[in-house]
């Protein structure tokens, strides 16, 4: 019984002895395999932390920052984190990434302003927001870092509405925007932009710049200056087309006349005049005839409902071809209120209220006691080419954001 613990015992001293003779009897290895992973552990603390330092310095960013205006009634800011929304009235600084802008009530509109530096009074890009519009500002940042080669960058999501953008490439860095809908998303230059988002589309035009506009396969069209596209949920981007748009439908009255337009005529106890589309000198055209007694105000025209949102527009200017034959009630009346043609678009400005422009043309000198406004002398029996001024800057301070209707009307006596 005494003799196996003294055997155990020297086993296991013999096998310690050895494995201590193992590493002392190769001494340089471990110093080998020691100085080795040491310098190992050097080479790629030595590349790895220049690689992150400057990983940091170039794409490390921070929020910039953003002030929204209202310039026509009370917009909501709703927070990143959600919660009750905040009634914008005034001027507000800080608007932060992840907030939504809704604007409501047909005349409230709002502009979101991008500066690099909250000191300076040059932005790198402006948002304006018109009547019925949802806007979340996904992302806007800077670099951190000035030597940083990273751009500003913006990232909005437009879900419904209608926005339009100026965006600006700063003094150090360029701006990189980009612009998604429920139909797509666009990637702008520096330049001027208008985006429309309606349930069944996105238009895009571009006043000024470039934008790629794709959908959700990544099928691509690129929109340069002074042209227009669109995406739907199932078509791709179309190829784009002239961004001048003709809100009056069968303008050209190429089609039947009462599919687009509504006669109507203002004759009390006399025979009314009529409307008829027929060809003249190799045109098609609305001819307004009343042969019936002198004397008697009676009224005959055409009208069309057109209900087209033109927040974002800047040219606005209607056109048209006018012939005078016979005209028995001389200048426009006593009250400048009976031309024998006259045209009158019906519109809401952008404080919500309804209001009326329009211009008449006349042949015969009025008396010199009746008064004459809001239209112009024209020649008799021959064709004359008539262009309205830019109406959005004639009509500045009650500028229009929906054409609600038109109607071109012949008054008077015959």
């Amino acid at each position: 019984m005494s003799v196996q613990p003294g055997v155990s015992s020297r086993v296991e001293a013999g096998v310690s002895m050895e494995h201590q003779t193992g590493w002392r009897r190769n001494p340089e290895r471990v110093a080998w395999v020691i100085l080795l992973t040491a310098f190992a552990l050097f080479i790629i603390l030595s590349v790895s932390i220049p690689l992150a330092v400057r990983y940091v310095i170039n794409y490390a960013s921070v929020p910039m920052a953003a002030r929204f205006e209202p310039t026509v009634g009370t917009v909501l800011l709703y927070p990143p984190k959600g919660g009750e929304p905040i009634a914008i009235t005034a001027p507000k600084d800080e608007i932060p990434q992840g907030s939504q802008l809704v604007t409501t009530g047909e005349g409230t509109q709002g502009v979101l302003g991008l500066a690099a530096d909250p000191e300076s009074p040059d932005q790198l890009g402006a948002v304006h927001l018109y009547p019925g519009t949802t806007l979340e500002l996904v992302r806007i940042q800077q670099p951190r870092f000035r030597a940083s080669n990273q751009p500003y960058r913006m990232r909005l999501t437009l879900h419904e509405g209608r926005i339009r953008l100026f965006t600006n490439s700063g003094e150090e860095r360029p701006l990189e925007v980009w612009v998604s809908t429920p139909h797509g998303r666009a990637l702008l230059q520096e330049g001027s932009y208008t985006f429309t988002v309606t349930p069944e589309r996105t238009d895009v035009s571009v006043s000024q710049g470039q934008a790629q506009l794709m959908d959700a396969q990544e099928r691509t069209v690129v929109v340069g200056p002074g042209l227009r596209t669109w995406v739907t949920a199932t078509d791709p981007p179309q190829e784009p087309v002239s961004a001048e748009r003709n809100l009056i439908r069968s303008g050209d009255f190429s089609q039947p006349l009462l599919e687009h337009w509504e006669t109507y005529s203002e004759a009390p106890y006399v025979s009314p005049g009529t409307v008829d589309v027929e060809e003249q000198d190799g045109r098609r055209v609305a001819h307004f005839i009343r042969q019936g007694e002198d004397g008697v105000h009676t009224e005959v025209g055409i009208r069309q409902r057109i209900d087209q949102d033109v927040n974002g527009y800047d040219y606005l200017s209607i056109r048209l071809d006018v012939k005078l034959i016979r005209q028995t009630l001389r200048g426009a009346g006593e009250k400048s209120s009976e031309f024998p043609l006259r045209f009158e678009i019906a519109y809401t400005d952008i404080y919500g209220k309804d209001l009326t422009w329009g211009w008449g043309f006349y042949y015969r000198d009025p008396p010199p006691d009746w008064p004459l406004v809001g239209g112009e002398k024209i020649a008799p029996f021959v064709w004359y080419s008539y262009e309205s001024p830019n109406l959005m800057e004639l009509l500045a301070d009650t500028r229009p954001a929906r054409i609600n209707s038109i109607r071109v009307y012949a008054s008077g006596w015959n």
